[in-house]
C-alpha cells in the first residue's frame, strides 16, 4: 500500500492550521477559563460563564460563515 505524495499545498496547510488553532482556543477557553471561573465563583458562575462563552462561539461561527460565504461568492463570480 503506497501512498502517492501530492506535495506540499500551502493553502491546505493554512486552512487546516487555522481550524486547529480556533478549535484549540475554544477548548482552552472552555476548560481552563470555565475551570477557573468554577474555582473562584462556584458552579453557578461557571454555568453562566459557559453560557456566555457559547454565545461568543456562536457569534464567531456566524461571522466565519458570512466571511466564507462572501469568499465563495467572490470566487464563483469570476
Amino acid at each position: 500500500m503506497s501512498r502517492k505524495s501530492r506535495g506540499f499545498d500551502p493553502f491546505r496547510f493554512a486552512r487546516t492550521t487555522e481550524g486547529q488553532l480556533v478549535v484549540g482556543f475554544f477548548v482552552l477557553l472552555y476548560v481552563l477559563g470555565g475551570g477557573l471561573i468554577w474555582w473562584f465563583y462556584g458552579l453557578g458562575g461557571a454555568i453562566l460563564g459557559w453560557i456566555c462563552m457559547t454565545g461568543g462561539l456562536f457569534f464567531f461561527l456566524l461571522l466565519y460563515g458570512i466571511v466564507s460565504l462572501f469568499g465563495w461568492w467572490a470566487n464563483k463570480v469570476d
